[in-house]
């Protein structure tokens, strides 16, 4: 009976790895990335050099498009002949965009230029206030601190751009925000924390004072009086 039982429960077992497998692929992110081909409110054709038939990605409401720096683009610039990267999921048989990264093309004349319609700045200084909805930033010359929002597409990396913990972000550390002006507000697309300097290590001085001490012992002259 157990002979008989073994194989089968190997199949059932091989099946369930496959399909676990399987449901965790279909939740990878993964990106492409190419020359815009054709676009339309529902999708858009990426035709890559790698590829020699262009690729589909469907297009949904949360499908953001964000600039290399992370700020927002407007859909109206997005259209054939802008290279871009695309981040997507595979579901079922259809590859869906989650996020698009429009990116700078540079024309035969060798200037690049920005298919954006947000223009993003970036200033330099110290951390003064930090919170969940936005950071103070004094910057070298500036009277008050500059106050910059931040949303959930903030990012935080460090001066390789490797992602970096909110938890670490505090007072006093030197950054860099790139941001672009919302209406009246300044929103931090991403924000990239620098070394803060350390101060030298003082080593004290250690002095060994030397002291000499004589003692002077008296001669006994009572001996010499007896005689």
């Amino acid at each position: 009976m157990k002979s008989f039982l073994a194989p089968a429960f190997g199949s059932m077992a091989a099946c369930a790895l496959l399909l676990f497998s399987s449901g965790i692929q279909a939740q990878t992110t993964i990106h492409a990335e190419g020359v815009i081909s054709d676009y339309g409110p529902e999708a858009l054709v990426i035709s890559s050099g790698t590829q020699t038939v262009p690729l589909r990605y469907s297009a949904t409401p949360d499908t953001i498009y964000v600039d290399e720096y992370g700020a927002p683009v407007s859909t109206s610039v997005i259209r054939s002949g802008v290279p871009v990267t695309v981040y997507y999921d595979r579901v079922g048989d259809a590859q869906v965009a989650s996020r698009v990264v429009v990116r700078k093309t540079t024309t035969a004349a060798g200037t690049v230029q920005t298919k954006e319609t947000v223009t993003t700045t970036n200033s330099s200084g110290v951390i003064s206030d930090f919170g969940p909805n936005g950071i103070l930033v004094r910057t070298d010359g500036a009277v008050d601190p500059v106050r910059y929002s931040s949303t959930e597409t903030t990012t935080y990396v460090d001066e390789a751009g490797n992602p970096v913990s909110i938890e670490t972000v505090r007072s006093g550390l030197p950054v860099t925000i790139y941001s672009y002006r919302d209406g009246d507000r300044v929103i931090a697309s991403r924000v990239v924390v620098r070394r803060a300097a350390t101060a030298p290590v003082v080593v004290p001085e250690t002095r060994v004072r030397t002291e000499t001490t004589t003692t002077v012992i008296p001669l006994d002259d009572d001996d010499d009086d007896d005689e």
